[in-house]
């Protein structure tokens, strides 16, 4: 079987930065060991596959799984987008029409604005954190000031004293990975002169991802957050990741808009038996 595969960076313009994507359009999914083979082969922290679902009632429709070295996740920011990007490329989509992408968290959809490629997802918010994994955080952080977020589905979140901290943070994916949860997100007030307003850092060792590049999911609960602490709606995020990448984010009450650039860095083909 051939498939035609396509890596984009996602969160940024410039290739070597952002957060990489795999991305496969195809007309039937392959079997789910199959889909996760070729994730596991590719290695980066996602590889998107989509299937057209379109109609003449509703163009632009397709259904997306995103898939880990290890497992198919619920929700991903940057495949998403990596993905909508791709489909513009390839002149796959109906111009000046929203995608709808049907996932595992419910229609998503997708608008574009010039360069910048706009999701919609759903926002999450952060509840009391289990006595085990507040136990491992004093593990892990000792005595560096923190306070604890909470958990918001699938993550849990800690507040460090500044940006420096964040960006200075050494991960154990030993202890990360006793954490409840798929992923574990540092983050701080942006430094003052910043042309952003707060920075986070993203792990999920769980998943086969000491640390993800640009995670567009995470700002689902993050969002919400800085939204409240900064009296702001609409936000600039910075991921303090070596490759780095910027999101435009705002917040929507029970939704949270998430916007980026991205910029195709290599197409191939992918044969297997």
């Amino acid at each position: 079987m051939q498939l035609d595969i396509a890596i984009v960076d996602a969160f940024t313009n410039q290739a070597f930065q952002g957060n990489p994507a795999a991305t496969v359009l195809v007309q039937e999914f392959p079997s789910d060991a199959q889909m996760q083979q070729i994730a596991a082969e590719i290695n980066l922290s996602e590889t998107a596959f989509v299937k057209p679902l379109a109609s003449s009632l509703q163009p632009n429709h397709f259904h997306l799984r995103w898939f880990t070295p290890t497992q198919e996740v619920p929700l991903c920011g940057h495949a998403t987008l990596a993905i909508a990007h791709y489909l513009r490329e390839l002149s796959a989509i109906v111009p000046n029409q929203p995608l709808v992408f049907t996932t595992l968290s419910g229609d998503l959809t997708v608008d574009f604005a010039d360069n910048l490629i706009v999701m919609d997802f759903p926002a999450a918010f952060y509840q009391e954190c289990s006595l085990r994994s507040q136990q491992v955080l004093v593990k892990m952080l000792g005595n560096s000031p923190y306070k604890i977020l909470g958990q918001a589905e699938y993550f849990l979140a800690v507040l460090l004293e500044s940006e420096l901290a964040v960006r200075d943070f050494q991960p154990q994916a030993a202890q990360i990975e006793e954490l409840d949860g798929f992923g574990f997100i540092i983050t701080a007030i942006a430094d003052p002169d910043r042309d952003y307003d707060f920075v986070s850092r993203f792990f999920a060792p769980k998943a086969g991802i000491l640390e993800d590049p640009v995670t567009g999911s995470a700002h689902c609960s993050l969002t919400p957050y800085w939204s409240k602490q900064l009296a702001k709606v609409d936000l600039v995020a910075k991921q303090l990741s070596a490759r780095t990448g910027k999101l435009l984010v705002s917040d929507r009450g029970d939704r949270v808009l998430l916007k980026g650039e991205a910029i195709t860095f290599l197409r191939g083909q992918i044969n297997y038996n």
